[in-house]
């Protein structure tokens, strides 16, 4: 979590330090207000890091004053424009100096200079209060003894020789200064990175390249109907004709209608009397009875003599025979319902709701998330037809009910992770340009249960930093023209180096390394690290 902590435009660098000194979080990002230059020096911002480092916490600024931000970046602080840019990124310092051990803060301190080792000398050495009067004394005695002419005319001239000497020296290589500022060109990289979609993670997992997703899902209803393909025969009219019924013995036998009648040869076919009748006594009395098929078609259509058969406890008192053949029973072709019907109907109505699936899923999506299509799945709940096979009818329809069913991701985790996976691949040494960072995800994602595994490209640009002390012994002595031929040579730049003389005059760089100052201009688009 990064604590933000506004500055007063009246607080003074001591009053920031204490303040930062009361933190309690692991990042602090300092507001500084407009117009506000009591961090424009070296020595208070880096008392201001050290606060930081013997705290063990990480430290950047909020400020959109150039000079600020510049001096800042130079000794490794993050800048920010805007506090959500410190709560957001993930960000911390790059200091030079070695981090500071609380329990001995003075570790890492340089040594103290020439003079003062000198002075801590002398004062451990210094004489007694006799010794002192007494050299004292000495020094008064020799002091009134004159020294000779010449002696103290070549002291005088050695004296002005030693002044000019130095002098020139001070005016040919102390005083000349010079600034460079340099720009770092860019190098391209492409980094492609699979990524998991977890709906069972609650973090993004940089490890494994994993970050959490949410699981969406909801029923959709489609219907659709097909012309039926099959065809058949159905029976259309029953067939007719008439049979005579022969009596067995001397009693009168009465023939109710209904009674039924039917061949004895192949599948037998059924008939039955449509009109009563009664057949006189006596052995081979007949008697003409009109009869219809059972069913319709034209099986009822028999040749004669093939209706034999009486059904029922009559076969034991009467004889039957059909003298002439039956006729009448028709069929027609009509269409039906096959199976292949049904699955054909079933794939097509399934197709058009798996389509709608996508758009509708969008629906349930939060602002912000994006739904991979690979990761959408379909689940038949529910299908019910109009017509069951060999149903007759022209068309046939159905009702589907499916579960659609996808995974969501986080654009913005999606890029943090993909950003992270960049930032791994950056060489050694380098920076990444945030701003230059272009994805795109890769066909061929698959869905495995509750995780979608895809993989994203990104072309970014980086820079890698100069080294200033390496860069002022290179050029040092050199005339503009030659550092400008040389840097550019062994570095690459995006642009000249602008080299800025004082004096002017003078045509070649100070031959000192330390009076020459290097900037180096990463421009405002670095991405924190």
């Amino acid at each position: 979590m990064v604590e933000i902590l506004s500055v007063s435009p009246h607080a003074n660098a001591e009053a920031v330090r204490h303040q930062l000194a009361r933190g309690q979080t692991s990042h602090v990002a300092l507001a500084l207000p407009d117009g506000w230059f009591e961090l424009d020096n070296v020595a208070r911002l880096r008392l201001l890091q050290r606060q930081a480092q013997i705290q063990r916490r990480q430290l950047a600024l909020i400020t959109r004053q150039e000079s600020t931000r510049k001096l800042a970046q130079s000794l490794g602080i993050p800048v920010f424009l805007e506090a959500e840019d410190a709560q957001r990124r993930q960000w911390q310092m790059f200091p030079d100096l070695p981090l500071v051990d609380p329990r001995n803060p003075a570790q890492g301190l340089p040594e103290p200079p020439p003079w003062r080792r000198a002075e801590i000398v002398a004062r451990s050495a210094r004489p007694s209060h006799h010794q002192t009067r007494q050299r004292r004394i000495r020094a008064e005695e020799a002091a009134r003894r004159p020294l000779p002419f010449w002696l103290r005319f070549a002291g005088y001239l050695a004296m002005a020789a030693i002044v000019a000497i130095v002098l020139g020296f001070f005016v040919r290589d102390v005083l000349p200064a010079a600034t460079i500022t340099l720009a770092p060109g860019r190098d391209i990289m492409t980094v492609s990175v699979p990524l998991t979609a977890d709906a069972t993670l609650e973090a993004i997992d940089p490890e494994t390249n994993s970050l959490p997703a949410r699981f969406v899902e909801m029923n959709i209803e489609a219907t659709g109907s097909i012309a039926t393909t099959g065809s058949e025969q159905k029976a259309s009219a029953r067939a007719s004709g008439y049979v005579d019924f022969n009596n067995l013995g001397a009693a009168p036998v009465n023939i109710p209608a209904g009674t039924i009648v039917s061949t004895s040869t192949g599948t037998p076919v059924n008939f039955r009397t449509t009109t009563p009748a009664t057949l006189e006594g006596g052995v081979g009395t007949r008697v003409t009875v009109p009869i219809e098929a059972e069913a319709e078609g034209i099986e009822g259509n028999v040749r004669a003599n093939t209706i034999n058969t009486v059904n029922g406890a009559l076969r034991f008192r009467v004889r039957v025979i059909n003298t002439n053949g039956t006729g009448g029973g028709g069929a027609s072709l009509v269409r039906v319902v096959t199976q292949a019907d049904r699955d054909n109907l079933l794939l097509q109505v399934q197709a058009d709701a798996e389509a709608r699936a996508y758009e509708q899923l969008q629906q349930e999506l939060l602002p912000g998330e994006w739904l991979p299509p690979e990761s959408i799945q379909t689940l038949v709940v529910a299908s019910v037809f109009d017509k069951f096979n060999d149903d007759e009818g022209d068309t046939l329809s159905l009702n589907l009910r499916i579960l659609a069913q996808g995974t969501a991701l986080n654009q913005e985790q999606t890029n943090e992770a993909m950003l992270a996976a960049v930032r791994k691949s950056v060489p050694p040494r380098g920076r990444l340009v945030a701003d230059s960072v272009a994805t795109r995800r890769e066909p061929g994602a698959v869905a495995l249960d509750r995780q979608v595994q895809f993989t994203m490209t990104a072309v970014a640009e980086y820079v890698v930093p100069i080294d200033p002390d390496e860069v002022t012994s290179t050029i040092a002595g050199l005339t503009p023209e030659q550092a400008v031929s040389t840097l550019m040579a062994q570095w690459r730049l995006a642009r000249p180096p602008e080299i800025h003389r004082d004096p002017e005059w003078r045509n070649t760089l100070p031959t000192f390394p330390s009076r020459i100052q290097v900037r180096i201009d990463y421009g405002d688009s670095l991405a924190a690290q």
